[in-house]
């Protein structure tokens, strides 16, 4: 399949894994109080976080497996090993946490879902991984959309009953349907990914010191990198969740929910490109990021120009009291237009390049931009200051990334953003094509 009709198609899935995401938000926002909705954003948030510390060191796997094609079996089998021993660490951890606390009422429960959560995510995160690293990107939409179709149907079921008999339990409900949808896709997806690697038997463990170095070494650089860009992607969320009131931060955690729509469709430029920027010469590495961070651009700024005209009015129907949430997702809009192409100049630096180090500077820039600019502005502006932080923090930290693009490869930046014609036709072609399939042939 061409790269793109493969990146039409892997666009097709994003957005679909999108509106099952916002479906699942607008049930939980009918199903549950304000204070109770972004408890569980948040909890969401912290199992999020710890798959993408965990999937840092599983990045290796990703880098490797294009790298050295003939140990495919040893990379697995250390992958395995370790994914396998932080799941059971932290499953440990978890189960000590239930105990102590029970599933108590008080500020830890989201976080104690959250521990027991996570070992789920480091499955489903590393099989994924591997279908990325062998370039099976149809079957990587596939699962991808798999968490989030099984937690709408779990919801779905569990709020079908009259509210009167899910009152006292609707909250610890979307809990447990939430781990039980990724028990299900972490499974589906390994099952899936050995197979696809030609392992249908690859789930046994061993130690490959190479590639166990490799995973602390590469992986654990990668790791602190992608810690740092979740605290720069939800720094304004989890500051708003703490210093502002719970019904305030919900109405804020919509317009974030709504808003990562564009994120998620423009992040299928980046799934497609991940192979040719890892497995390929740097020239030909320095062309497809310049080459995919001119079409994240225009993607985005088509999506999000979409997204402006249609989402409030999704916001006000799909969420009754959550229409203050609209300004705010206006506002985040076009920080994550840029933020979206930022991703692909990371990308550059961690898998072209392989130095995962990069990104950690270019990251923590961006996250201190972010928490400075929401301290200031939380007090006088309340949640629009923090969508203010976040869209200022993208911008500038995407200048600094196309003036390190430029030094590093020393080419113009300007291949990055600067839009030429032959860009434009794939959309014209496009829309030509809805064009004779809707309207008709012109006279």
């Amino acid at each position: 399949m061409s790269t793109s009709r493969t990146t039409l198609f892997t666009m097709i899935y994003k957005g679909v894994l999108s509106g099952l995401g916002f479906l699942s938000s607008a049930a939980l926002a009918w199903a549950l109080s304000k204070a109770d909705r972004v408890e569980f954003q948040f909890a969401g948030t912290v199992a999020q976080t710890g798959m993408t510390f965990v999937g840092g060191f599983t990045n290796y796997y990703a880098y490797a497996l294009p790298k050295h094609p003939e140990d495919a079996r040893g990379v697995v089998q250390t992958g395995n090993l370790f994914v396998g021993l932080a799941s059971i660490v932290v499953l440990l951890v978890a189960g000590a946490s239930f105990l102590a606390g029970g599933f108590g009422g008080d500020g830890d429960r989201p976080w104690r879902w959250a521990l027991l959560c996570m070992p789920l995510t480091f499955i489903f995160g590393y099989g994924s991984r591997l279908l990325q690293a062998a370039d099976e990107i149809s079957w990587l939409n596939r699962v991808n959309t798999l968490q989030p179709l099984i937690f709408l149907l779990f919801v779905g079921g569990l709020f079908a009953l009259p509210y009167a008999e899910r009152d006292a339990a609707r909250l610890t409900g979307a809990y447990a349907a939430w781990i039980a949808s990724f028990a299900l896709a972490a499974g589906l997806t390994m099952v899936i990914a050995y197979r696809r690697l030609g392992m249908p038997h690859g789930w046994s463990w061993r130690l490959h010191p190479r590639h166990w170095r490799g995973t602390w070494q590469y992986g654990g650089w990668s790791s602190i990198a992608q810690v740092v860009n979740i605290l720069n992607y939800r720094m304004d969320f989890w500051l708003v969740y703490h210093f502002l009131p719970a019904t305030e931060a919900s109405v804020y955690g919509i317009a974030v929910v709504a808003s990562e729509v564009l994120l998620n469709i423009s992040g299928s430029i980046q799934s497609v490109m991940f192979r040719r920027m890892t497995g390929t010469d740097q020239r030909d590495a320095i062309a497809a990021t310049e080459l995919s961070c001119r079409h994240t651009l225009l993607s985005s700024a088509l999506v999000a120009i979409a997204m402006f005209a249609t989402f409030p009015w999704l916001i006000l129907v799909a969420y009754p009291g959550y229409g203050a949430a609209i300004v705010p997702f206006f506002i985040l809009l076009p920080g994550l237009v840029v933020k979206a192409a930022s991703n692909i100049v990371i990308q550059y630096a961690t898998n072209a390049l392989g130095q995962p180090k990069t990104s950690i500077w270019m990251n923590g820039v961006s996250a201190l931009v972010n928490a400075a600019a929401c301290l200031i502005l939380l007090p006088t502006l309340g949640m629009v200051g923090g969508a203010i932080a976040s869209t200022l923090s993208y911008a500038i930290s995407f200048v600094i990334y196309i003036i390190w693009f430029g030094r590093v490869t020393r080419v113009h930046p300007s291949g990055l953003y600067r839009i030429r014609r032959t860009d434009l036709a794939p959309y014209l072609r496009m829309w030509s094509a809805v064009r004779r399939r809707f309207g008709g042939n012109p006279s």
